[in-house]
């Protein structure tokens, strides 16, 4: 049974994304730190390749890479632990594979713990103990060589963080520390770009009193940032205890609190004529309202010009509030991304499913949505079909690793946003993408496809929520009516739930889904709510070329249920989840 409605409107809808950021602290290898060395799995973990795909497609590839020193060297002045190191090498070549560069930091806070007749004891760098000092700058130095003599002519390793968030040095001076790290890497015959944060857990707010007005750092190689780090709560520490409403409370002008916040590092570095990295900034998903706050933030980033990594992502989060790693598998994007999807340095294009609005894979003959600035001169869809290659003077070419070139056919093409097939004869791999505006490329990106990438249609356009979905009734005497599942509430300026009746008892339901990405899957699930259901059909709609479609007969033991979730898998692979409502 297949629809005889073309849903041509879900597919042409501008969403508003945005074109301008930068990467993702990610964080798993330097947890545990209360538990050292630790047991991986256990007490800390090292992120999957597929982490590692997602954001290096997502264009939020600046990755900064948490590590544990103590993990990483087990006794002052030895050598690297073999299998710690190995995990980090594993980082690194993923990352390589899929366009992130690498920014390693040493996680300690300018301390090392050493255990010590059992105990588990916290030594501050320089400092003296009992009349010995028992972890020096020199130690950090030593470290630093030796990561050196590994990662000097690795490209993927785009820098060294020297360390995070020194802080409460007492009499030691992190100046002389770090300036003494820089000059060992230096010795050491290493070019690379060196960050020096800052004491006092690096707070650009606090910057220059912290710091005093001159730059300190002497670099032979004039290859080094000063990194900052800033949040938007009330102490600046990132932990975000108190809600919105009472933030709000003690500062009225708390939606623009990251541009003054951040403003004294900026000044700074312009005094000093001196390069800025902002190594970390993050926001709760508790409250929309913060997300104007960060949105703020990287306009006032964008306008400086800095790099910048946002806390955090990483496998092992769960439910963490300031996280941007993806949920259900990879399949649903956190909200934090929207903003941080809105401030892609320029000339980048970032492909998402048209149907959730996510992911990081796709599939030949699959509906995607490209993201990026200056891509059109003015908005314009597709008349009919088959689908043009050229649209409003747009192209969008896709080269595999062959060399191959193929023009991907357009749906709708915006200043912004282009909606184009992935054309069914390019073989699954790593695509580089060029978008041409009257011929000059205008855009680049990447595309990653895989045989088989599900995803779902929303009613509202964004993957989540009610699905985009039809319920055709049939009468005993084949009568068929197709009824919504979704209506428009012109309050609230969005579909909200329209509930399925069962009605009288001789009536059979068939529920109709449309998503794409899953016509070329040998095997596929249907699960509404704790019913699984058989599926009559799960392969292409014939109307619209890329769109796909489930066909599966809805039991009545779902009568008065509610909202419920729709999981889908097409070849053990899961679609984005939607949901539907039941009277």
């Amino acid at each position: 049974m297949k629809s005889t409605a073309t849903l041509l409107f879900l597919l042409m809808t501008p969403v508003s994304f945005g074109q301008y950021s930068r990467g993702v602290n990610l964080a798993g290898a330097e947890f545990g730190e209360n538990n050292l060395p630790g047991t991986l799995g256990h007490d800390y973990t090292f992120n999957s390749e597929t982490t590692y795909r997602y954001f290096g497609a997502k264009n939020l590839n600046l990755i900064r890479l948490m590590l544990r020193w103590e993990r990483l060297q087990p006794s002052l002045r030895g050598p690297l632990d073999v299998n710690y190191l190995g995990g980090v090498k594993n980082n690194i070549a993923w990352a390589k594979a899929h366009g992130d560069k690498v920014i390693l930091d040493i996680h300690n806070y300018g301390r090392y713990k050493l255990t010590e007749n059992g105990v588990l004891n916290t030594y501050t760098l320089d400092n003296v103990y009992g009349g010995v000092v028992k972890v020096a700058g020199a130690d950090l130095a030593d470290l630093w060589i030796r990561l050196s003599n590994e990662f000097r002519d690795e490209a993927t390793v785009l820098a060294y963080d020297l360390m995070n968030e020194p802080h409460d040095m007492a009499n030691a001076s992190w100046k002389t520390i770090s300036q003494a790290a820089l000059m060992a890497i230096r010795t050491n015959g290493d070019r690379k770009l060196i960050m020096v944060p800052g004491d006092a857990w690096s707070s650009a707010e606090r910057w220059p009193i912290v710091h005093g007005p001159t730059s300190w750092i002497n670099d032979p190689e004039n290859n080094f940032a000063y990194e900052a780090h800033q949040y938007f709560d009330r102490d600046n520490s990132g932990t975000y205890a108190l809600t919105y409403e009472q933030e709000l409370a003690l500062n009225p002008n708390l939606a623009v609190v990251g541009p003054k916040r951040v403003i004294n590092f900026v000044n700074w570095l312009k005094a000093n004529n001196v390069r800025g990295y902002l190594g970390e900034y993050g926001i709760p998903d508790t409250d929309a309202r913060w997300f104007t706050v960060l949105d703020n933030f990287l306009l006032a980033l964008d306008s400086a010009g800095l790099d910048g990594s946002y806390w955090a992502a990483g496998e092992w989060w769960g439910a963490y509030p300031l996280s941007v790693q993806p949920q259900n598998n990879f399949t649903t994007d956190r909200p934090q991304l929207g903003v941080l999807s809105g401030h892609l340095a320029p000339g980048l294009f970032t492909t998402v499913s048209a149907a959730s609005s996510s992911g990081f894979a796709f599939a030949p003959d699959s509906l995607v949505t490209g993201y990026g600035a200056g891509l059109a001169f003015e908005s314009a869809a597709a008349s009919g079909l088959p689908l043009p290659t050229s649209l409003g003077g747009v192209q969008v070419e896709l080269t595999d690793a062959a060399g191959t070139q193929t023009l991907a056919p357009l749906v709708y093409v915006s200043p912004s946003q282009v909606n184009y097939l992935v054309p069914a004869n390019v073989a699954p791999g790593k695509l580089d993408v060029a978008l041409r505006n009257g011929g000059n490329v205008v855009s680049r990106g990447t595309l990653e496809l895989d045989k088989v990438a599900p995803a779902l249609f929303s009613a509202n356009s964004d993957g989540r929520g009610i699905a985009a979905a039809q319920v055709v009734r049939v009468k005993p005497d084949g009568t068929q009516t197709y009824e919504q599942v979704a209506q428009f509430d012109a309050v609230l300026g969005r579909y909200v739930a329209a509930p399925i009746d069962f009605g009288a008892s001789t009536d059979r339901l068939f529920l109709l889904l449309y998503g794409t990405g899953f016509r070329n899957a040998v095997r596929a699930s249907l699960q509404v709510g704790t019913a699984t259901l058989p599926l009559s059909y799960a392969g292409k709609q014939p109307e619209f070329s890329g769109l796909d479609q489930l066909n599966a007969e809805l039991p009545r033991g779902l009568a008065a249920a509610g909202e419920v979730v729709v999981k889908f898998q097409a070849d053990g692979k899961p679609a984005n989840q939607v949901t539907l409502t039941f009277r």
